[in-house]
């Protein structure tokens, strides 16, 4: 594709079996329309996949190539046997060939950002937050929770872009119409209980490495007619999400909370 110029027209059947064969068949999912086949070229820490149009990029890898070997052809055509490569223009060059790329991947985010529906837009830029895109570029590691089945991933992907989740069922057995949303944050199901245990369990073992007396969910001390502001602070059993000795004041006791968070990053409602 690098060595052989004018070869865009002869890859667009191999563009065409990505998007009509190997797209739907990795995602499970129908034929993407262009938009989302624009998005899924970007890199993962622009929020796509970097599933690239080999017609696209093949003009340019072409001439990125031809000026990356021009002194090394002008020394061979030159018949010359002494002559040496700069290798610092040729460190130079591809630094600028990135730049390039890079440039033209966020002139497409920009214009996918102004005709993609405005959820998926959020999802994106969640996507592009610091390690959000790790599981699509690390290692399958089994010890690290990468190693996904080819049901997780459907998902993963689904999720991240907000595209609807295979076998999800139209309602729910609180009653509600379901979607994605709602099935994390139905109190009726699991999800909010796991990722408010999450953050707990890790807050609570990294606040043990440096801090004394760590609790989590600890047992309040009993009301005698005080009303507090927040309904479960008014309850019978009242539990603190951890406390810690120490933070404020090195004899009490420091109690602190989490609010669960909406999958896509906003308070409840």
């Amino acid at each position: 594709m690098r060595t052989i110029p004018d070869i865009s027209p002869l890859l667009r059947p191999l563009e065409e079996s990505i998007k009509n064969t190997f797209i739907p068949a990795l995602l499970r999912s129908p034929v993407p329309g262009n938009d989302a086949r624009a998005l899924l070229e970007l890199p993962p820490r622009l929020g796509g996949m970097g599933i690239t149009s080999p017609e696209k990029v093949a003009e340019v890898e072409n001439l990125n190539s031809i000026n990356l070997t021009r002194s090394l052809t002008d020394m061979i055509i030159a018949q010359d046997a002494q002559g040496e490569i700069d290798q610092s223009v040729i460190a130079e060059q591809k630094k600028r060939f990135s730049r390039d790329r890079q440039q033209g991947q966020k002139t497409s985010l920009e214009h996918l950002s102004t005709i993609l529906p405005p959820d998926t837009v959020r999802k994106i830029h969640i996507a592009q937050e610091t390690g959000a895109s790790n599981w699509l570029t690390s290692l399958p590691i089994r010890a690290k929770g990468f190693n996904l089945n080819k049901q997780e991933f459907v998902d993963a992907v689904a999720l991240r872009y907000g595209w609807p989740v295979e076998g999800l069922p139209n309602t729910c057995v609180c009653g509600s119409p379901n979607n994605v949303d709602h099935t994390m944050t139905c109190k009726k199901g699991g999800f909010v209980c796991i990722r408010h245990d999450e953050v707990r369990d890790l807050t609570g073992s990294m606040l043990r490495e440096v801090c004394h007396d760590v609790s989590t969910e600890p047992t309040l001390l009993p009301l005698d007619g005080e009303l507090l502001r927040y309904r479960t602070a008014n309850t019978a059993l009242r539990l603190a999400w951890t406390s810690v000795l120490g933070i404020l004041d090195q004899r009490a006791a420091d109690l602190f909370g989490h609010p669960d968070l909406r999958p896509d990053g906003r308070l409840p409602s």
